[in-house]
């Protein structure tokens, strides 16, 4: 339908009321959009996470991915797409979802890192100023005076109605990550860290069915703060199973928060950490194996699915729930990619 020579021209990006931005060849509409200086959500830039969702308003891209398996049936009917895997064939408009919680800029300082297990830590922010977001949003961290690129990270805690000035973040150490490694640093104690907020469409949905929380490594943050900001409304009525994978016992952490938010719970709440590479001669008496396994019919009746942690686990799991009747619809989620230098 289209040939070469089309697509080899230059094209002209409008992004909401942003003047007219002119593209470099073959370059992606989020891509083209943030080297203009222009405020595009975003996170992992793979076509894992929908950040990056727009609708499109005029024009037309060619897509890299199926945005089929990240968008919902109603997205793709009014003509969403994914920034970062669209390429403008024509001149191109495009609309940002309206996010009342976007463009919160402040500044703030990291006062605290307590390790978790021996690869993830709880660190804290203060805040020259208050922000406010959707417990399981996340927000965008880039630590001042260096030369490290910003990184995006999921609130850890519920969020308090006139906004928190100390936030929290699970943070796993990744190898040869640049600001992971910074964040855990005990050097980078009392440094200085921009922060914008909030970011993401995952967060608690109404309804009364059961919620079914998934979370591997890190993954664990943005439930913990859906779960404390349940609380605080009727969704605590609504049955929980918190399934967390892990390697082996020494992965586990938060258990005794989880133990505490059970007692606060109406409803029944079930917890099933999962370990898949535990010793066999070990003291362990709980579930083993992949978290995905431990999904059965009884638990995704009728349920919502939360999602958060590695793509694989997030993937595989999808399938598995979808494979057991869920509706897809009913399933949401938040890829925690592995990204060089995060």
């Amino acid at each position: 339908m289209f040939g070469w020579g089309k697509r080899s021209q230059e094209h002209r990006l409008v992004v909401g009321e942003h003047a007219p931005m002119v593209l470099a060849k073959n370059e992606t509409v989020l891509n083209g959009a943030l080297r203009h200086g222009v405020a595009f959500p975003h996170s992992c830039k793979v076509g894992g996470c929908a950040a990056c969702k727009c609708r499109l308003v005029s024009g037309q891209v060619r897509e890299l991915t199926d945005k089929s398996y990240l968008l919902s049936r109603e997205e793709i009917r009014d003509n969403f797409i994914l920034g970062c895997q669209s390429i403008p064939l024509s001149d191109v408009t495009v609309e940002l979802p309206v996010n009342p919680l976007a463009n919160q800029h402040t500044t703030g300082t990291l006062t605290r890192q307590m390790m978790l297990t021996h690869d993830i830590a709880e660190i804290f922010l203060t805040l020259d100023d208050p922000v406010r977001y959707l417990p399981g949003q996340h927000a965008s961290l880039r630590a001042l005076y260096t030369e490290i690129p910003a990184r995006c990270y999921s609130f850890a805690h519920r969020c308090a109605e006139d906004g928190n000035r100390e936030i929290c973040f699970f943070v796993r150490r990744v190898p040869n990550g640049l600001f992971s490694n910074w964040l855990l640093d005990p050097a980078s104690l009392n440094q200085r860290v921009a922060v914008e907020a909030s970011l993401g469409d995952f967060h608690l949905r109404p309804g009364d069915s059961a919620l079914v929380c998934m979370a591997g490594g890190s993954g664990l943050s943005p439930l913990i703060a859906l779960l404390e900001g349940a609380c605080d409304t009727e969704a605590v009525n609504r049955p929980v199973y918190l399934l967390m994978g892990a390697r082996s016992q020494r992965d586990l952490y938060y258990t005794d928060e989880i133990r505490a938010l059970q007692q606060r719970w109406r409803a029944p709440f079930t917890f099933l950490p999962v370990l898949s590479e535990e010793p066999a001669d070990s003291d362990w008496s709980g579930l083993r194996g992949w978290v995905t396994d431990a999904l059965t019919p009884e638990i995704t009746a009728n349920a919502q699915g939360y999602l958060c942690g590695p793509p694989p686990m997030i993937d595989v799991a999808i399938e598995r729930m979808t494979a057991l009747g869920m509706d897809r619809e009913a399933i949401f989620f938040d890829k925690f990619s592995d990204q060089t230098a995060r």
